[in-house]
């Protein structure tokens, strides 16, 4: 619920307080009924009354359909997020690896990699389930490298691929992930005399 809105409720149900508390205060043999219904009948008849009940009907409405669409929004919102680590399965059940791990794997063997200089990885993971009725990660690694200059870009981006599915598949034992690389910049020259590990 954004600023706005809760500014409203609080405006509502500070109204909704005054006018019980003003029905407290009628309901009490504090005020002579007669003084209590020629003062109603003198609200009644002015604008500014039906003008301010106008308004409260209208933000009562606001705030029911903004109680009902928010919810709605945060569950799907909570439904796309559901997946923060990824689901793999050993032989005593599920294990949830985190996605900030799966990233550091993906940048530490691409790292490794003969010029790339410095690498980025995003990863996302979304849980699907499969025809036994179990439920694993379908993963999406999306990788930027910095790579050093004058090297073959495509040379570079299949040693990558390869580095990266190899871990997939021996560290987590992914079958369902796909590899996305993109080539962010090319480093100083200087940068690409420094030995890497192949």
């Amino acid at each position: 619920m954004g600023y706005i809105n809760r500014f409203l409720l609080f405006l509502y149900a500070l109204a909704v307080a005054l006018a019980a508390l003003g029905v407290i205060v009628l309901c009490l043999p504090v005020f002579p009924v007669p003084a209590i219904l020629n003062e109603t009948a003198f609200l009644l008849s002015r604008w500014e009354t039906i003008a301010s009940a106008a308004l409260v009907f209208l933000i009562s409405v606001h705030l029911v359909a903004c109680s009902l669409t928010c919810g709605s929004q945060s569950g799907e919102k909570k439904a796309k997020k559901e997946p923060e680590a990824v689901v793999v399965h050993g032989a005593s059940g599920e294990v949830r690896v985190a996605i900030p791990a799966v990233s550091s794997l993906a940048e530490k063997s691409a790292s490794k990699v003969y010029g790339v200089e410095n690498v980025e990885a995003k990863v996302e993971a979304r849980r699907v389930t499969g025809e036994d009725g179990s439920s694993s990660s379908k993963v999406a690694v999306g990788l930027e490298l910095a790579v050093a200059a004058g090297q073959n870009v495509a040379q570079i981006s299949d040693a990558v691929h390869a580095a990266v599915s190899e871990q997939m598949n021996d560290v987590l034992g992914l079958a369902d992930y796909s590899i996305d690389i993109s080539i962010a910049e090319f480093a100083a020259k200087d940068a690409a005399k420094k030995s890497r590990v192949s």
